[in-house]
């Protein structure tokens, strides 16, 4: 059965922000306070990943054997305030997804974001880059019982628009995000990134750039069952 594509969802971190190895460098140098032996390829696992979930692994590699939320506590109150500096989201923007939107906008797909971070933090960025009006649906972590890489997320992004799964096209890039969009039955493009050892295996087609969805968009869908019409 020909499934037509009639949305493209985006996550946000790392496909709408390059904010990976900002978020990174902060948690390593947190953790190495406890354990210097930690490597930044040890972090790429909490890529994608609820709060809940990345705050065990963060517990878990320090060797501590502090609670998860206390540390979380400690990261916030006293570690970011004088170590973390302010992003700029606007240096971090991938200008392309204005193009990815101005063409599903054009052709009639409905646009949303699917992100693990909390929506106020999500709503922010989304307007500091200056998107966050041309969302049809904003879906955040603290919508769903439970996190990428289970499909929470995906589902409600399409409930909220109305839609079936198979009928969104979700950009992604992490390989708990990948797990997610692709366990929710969407058609996944994964956007890779050479700093990252991403599990791509279970994306439908990687794209190079983010403007690459448009030519997948534009007349390469036949060959995946899919189309616009």
């Amino acid at each position: 059965m020909k499934h037509r594509i009639k949305a493209v969802i985006f996550d946000m971190d790392g496909v709408i922000v390059d904010t990976e190895p900002i978020s990174r460098a902060c948690v390593l140098g947190y953790l190495r306070q406890y354990n210097d032996t930690v490597t930044e390829r040890d972090l790429e696992v909490l890529v994608g990943r609820g709060c809940r979930d990345a705050w065990e692994i963060i517990a878990r590699l320090s060797g501590t054997g502090r609670d998860p939320q206390v540390m979380k506590d400690e990261y916030d109150r006293d570690w970011i305030p004088v170590h973390g500096a302010k992003v700029d989201y606007q240096a971090i923007f991938r200008p392309a997804v204005k193009d990815v939107l101005t063409y599903a906008k054009a052709q009639r797909l409905r646009t949303a974001v699917a992100s693990s971070t909390g929506y106020q933090k999500v709503k922010m960025i989304l307007t500091e880059v200056g998107i966050f009006g041309l969302m049809d649906a904003v879906v955040s972590g603290e919508d769903c019982a439970r996190p990428k890489p289970n499909p929470d997320v995906y589902l409600e992004a399409a409930r909220k628009l109305s839609l079936l799964p198979e009928e969104c096209l979700v950009i992604e890039d992490s390989t708990v995000g990948i797990e997610a969009a692709h366990r929710a039955g969407a058609f996944v493009t994964a956007l890779i990134d050479g700093r990252f050892s991403f599990d791509r295996r279970n994306a439908d087609r990687e794209i190079a750039a983010i403007d690459d969805v448009i030519t997948i968009l534009a007349g390469d869908l036949e060959k995946d069952g899919l189309s616009l019409d």
